[in-house]
């Protein structure tokens, strides 16, 4: 059976699931109706052009038998993610608008009606287990460690793991495609996006362009600071991006780092985009307690990376400063950076830079 491990109530339960209208919420909530839970479907709009959307979740509900409710949160998905995100885009950084999404979208605004309309928990349909522990709950990763989302929910608080519920979190996306396709549901045969939910086509440029970026052109250099070209805007670049430089070179280069008070993108080599230390900041814990110096985990710095081992070497409040084992690249100010020990998600922070912050951590 798939089950998240800490969702063995005694009794049925009033569960809200925020159904998207794809297969993982659908099979979400699905699972909780034949576990005999009382389950009502919570679709969110978050921006223009759902409609389509929103009917095809009307239709999936109707197709399992659940009731389904739509929960417009466009003001307040503009104000929290869409705005952020612009905004990092324009300084230069290189956004992840999912963990912002998912703590006060979901676990904050949609928790809302489903607690209005007398719901115990909220279920949603991502790769991700939930845990009781001897210092209380516990995020952990997902069974499918090829589709595990624990990155993307690192910033919850452990209010909000209390209150949630991941049945999918001990099964493999093939196995609950598979589940679907048995019971006869429709969308066993849908595709998975790996696209923005907001950004149309994923065309990162138009969009922030239509919410009020002006691209600035600006010069393209190299690490001594030679201008190799122009480029249209830094908004096209991230930290660690190899393809569409616009530039030639007897090697490949890469985005080194973006200054945006100048509008400067600086290229090098693969090798100059390794670092050693990364500043952490806005750190949200998942332990009861702020882990010691010296403490050893491991770290995703973006949602598509490998983790590698790391030491705390400074913990300043809610700052903390990593120390890698070997050398990483990719590392972008903006993207989560995500702390683990072993299975257990021990907290989540944003990229501040790559560079030692000692006036913080001295003392």
């Amino acid at each position: 059976m798939i089950r998240d491990v800490d969702f063995e109530p005694s009794r049925p339960l009033r569960v809200a699931v925020a159904m998207s209208g794809g297969m993982d919420s659908t099979a979400a909530a699905w699972l909780l109706k034949q576990g005999g839970h009382e389950v009502t479907g919570l679709h969110m709009r978050l921006h223009s052009g759902g409609e389509a959307s929103w009917a095809r979740v009307q239709d999936i509900a109707e197709e399992i038998g659940v009731p389904v409710s739509l929960v417009d949160l466009t003001l307040d998905f503009q104000a929290e993610v869409v705005a952020p995100f612009v905004r990092a885009y324009a300084e230069g950084r290189t956004p992840s608008p999912c963990p912002m999404c998912n703590r006060f979208i979901k676990m904050t605004r949609l928790w809302e009606t489903a607690h209005a309309l007398g719901c115990e928990r909220l279920a949603t349909g991502h790769y991700a287990r939930i845990a009781r522990t001897a210092d209380g709950v516990a995020l952990l990763k997902g069974v499918d460690r090829r589709k595990d989302q624990s990155y993307f929910l690192s910033m919850l608080t452990r209010d909000m793991l209390g209150r949630v519920v991941f049945p999918l979190g001990e099964s493999t996306k093939a196995a609950v495609r598979q589940m679907l396709q048995n019971e006869g549901i429709s969308v066993w045969t849908t595709d998975e996006s790996q696209e923005l939910c907001f950004v149309p086509a994923n065309d990162y440029r138009s969009f922030l362009i239509e919410n009020g970026v002006e691209p600035r052109p600006g010069p393209i250099v190299d690490l001594t600071g030679r201008v190799l070209g122009r480029h249209r805007g830094i908004v096209g670049y991230t930290v660690g991006q190899r393809r569409g430089l616009g530039v030639s070179a007897d090697r490949p280069l890469y985005v080194v780092r973006i200054d945006a008070p100048t509008d400067t993108v600086v290229v090098g080599p693969g090798e100059a985009t390794l670092v050693s230390r990364t500043r952490v900041t806005a750190m949200n814990w998942l332990v009861p307690e702020v882990p010691a110096h010296l403490s050893r985990f491991q770290v995703k710095v973006r949602s598509t990376s490998g983790p590698v081992w790391c030491t705390l070497t400074g913990v300043c409040g809610s700052e903390v400063e990593l120390l890698y084992d070997t050398p990483v690249s990719g590392v972008a100010p903006g993207q989560a950076a995500v702390l683990y020990g072993h299975e257990r998600v021990i907290g989540g922070g944003w990229i501040a830079g790559t560079e030692s912050a000692e006036s913080c951590f001295d003392g």
